[in-house]
């Protein structure tokens, strides 16, 4: 029978989503101050870390609620990967749709399920709903420019903190 916790499995997810904020943080610094350097690859690795922390902690979960969220997110965030560096046209806005539902879905449940320590489970929800908004950008006019900079940045921060957080043992 499978069991509903690992802290094997949790400090993979937490280096996951540690190395994430890690790449999504250098991206915007060299988007910003070495443009030579700054490509959609920091993206493309960053969401698949994404993609591929939240597919970990869908095979992680036994409670279904959690498993359909983690699995919409990750191939939310998957395909958000895979457009990041090739042209998929349509399907863009379904992977934005799909990558925030799922997250946002799953930041909420993990928050109310106490999935993780307190401080963990507080950051996760703050780095769904980070995402949440840098995935609105493409959408909604007033969350580009500085703004859209800003948000991007305290989302790379809380990946990395989340990252952290999901590491620690209770």
């Amino acid at each position: 029978m499978a069991t509903t916790r690992t802290t094997g499995g949790r400090s993979l997810v937490g280096w996951f989503f540690l190395a994430a904020g890690v790449v999504y943080l250098l991206g915007i610094l060299f988007t910003h101050i070495a443009p030579a350097l700054a490509s959609g690859w920091w993206n493309f690795f960053a969401f698949a870390l994404i993609a591929v922390g939240m597919f970990l902690l869908f095979l992680w979960r036994t409670d279904l609620l959690l498993r359909i969220a983690f699995i919409v997110a990750a191939v939310g965030w998957a395909l958000l990967a895979i457009g990041s560096v090739a042209a998929l046209s349509g399907l863009t806005t379904l992977a934005v749709i799909l990558a925030l539902v799922g997250t946002l879905v799953a930041g909420i449940l993990v928050f109310i399920r106490h999935l993780f320590t307190r401080n963990a489970d507080v950051a996760f929800l703050l780095m769904a709903i980070f995402a949440a908004l840098v995935l609105l950008v493409t959408w909604v006019a007033f969350l580009g420019g500085t703004l859209g900079v800003i948000i991007a940045v305290i989302f790379g921060i809380l990946l990395i903190v989340s990252g952290l957080m999901i590491q620690r043992r209770r």
